[in-house]
């Protein structure tokens, strides 16, 4: 795909954001603005996040244009916890990069987070955003990567929300990082929801959650399924289901309609995968409205 027509796919996909369909003119400017003001504000921007809590953003961090425009970038998946969760829960966050779930767990919803991110650096960010949104009492940060087993590996370093687990097999190496499972890590701990976006190391993490994936507890998961698995000979369809295997289905989620639609197997892209569809579907019909840029949704 050449670049003009990549940019101009961009462009009006964001003229498609459902917060953004009233001007979607409009909207491909801010997105534009955004992408300038990531590469050439020097310091570090602080974003309105819903509910009045905000993350920070490092300054010319790759990737980091669509945390400050839209904002809530997967607006379906970041909906779908701000209406699932409710205070008393505990959400799991895999591959947390600066933190946008975990703020919308911890920070706008109130409940118990636990997250973990590898990257030394984005570490950093993370633990910056849990406290500039004051619930550091409630979160427990993992400087790890997670994965089948405790032990390490090598990790890249520099590339923003695009660092990824690092093999022979894919030319480069990193930084090596300390790696747990979430078998071990959660121990006893009973988590309702956990997001897991690790740039196609996902068929690992699986593979180290059984226990956890069983747990009554665990009523959702929300996985990235982008076809990244590739790089390490993953095949997703198998993720599918060996997720399936523990009693979930995939569904998508509009937040503006508090709608949840089950998903043809295949469907790419960020998946709700569900245990129980009419307990979530009760769950977010009842969720009080959250607040955003002058929306409440």
């Amino acid at each position: 795909m050449g670049i003009f027509k990549k940019f101009y796919l961009t462009l009006r996909e964001q003229g498609r954001y459902p917060l953004n369909q009233r001007s979607s003119l409009r909207a491909a400017w801010d997105f534009s603005v955004a992408q300038v003001a990531a590469r050439l504000i020097p310091g570090e921007v602080c974003v309105e996040f819903p509910n009045d809590t905000k993350l920070i953003v490092p300054p010319h961090m790759k990737g980091a244009s669509h945390f400050i425009f839209p904002g809530l970038c997967e607006f379906g998946d970041m909906g779908f916890v701000l209406h699932f969760l409710r205070p008393e829960d505990l959400f799991t966050d895999v591959g947390a990069n600066i933190g946008a779930y975990t703020v919308l767990a911890g920070g706008a919803i109130g409940c118990r987070v636990v997250s973990f991110e590898p990257s030394a650096k984005t570490f950093k960010s993370l633990l910056t955003n849990i406290q500039v949104n004051g619930f550091s009492s409630r979160a427990t940060a993992y400087n790890k990567a997670v994965g089948r087993e405790p032990g390490t590996l090598n990790f890249s370093e520099g590339l923003g929300t695009e660092n990824f687990v690092q093999t022979g097999g894919n030319g480069a190496t990193g930084n090596t990082v300390e790696v747990t499972s979430l078998d071990h890590a959660l121990g006893q701990s009973d988590p309702v929801l956990m997001k897991i976006d690790v740039e196609g190391f996902e068929t690992e993490v699986i593979a180290g959650a059984a226990s956890v994936l069983k747990k009554e507890s665990l009523q959702a998961l929300i996985i990235e399924k982008n076809e990244s698995g590739s790089r390490y000979g993953f095949d997703e369809s198998k993720l599918h289901q060996t997720i399936m295997s523990f009693g979930f289905k995939p569904f998508c989620y509009s937040p503006k309609t508090r709608t949840i639609q089950e998903l043809p197997p295949g469907m790419h892209g960020n998946v709700v995968y569900l245990k129980n569809f009419e307990r979530a579907r009760d769950r977010v019909r009842n969720a009080p409205k959250f607040q955003y840029k002058g929306f409440s949704i």
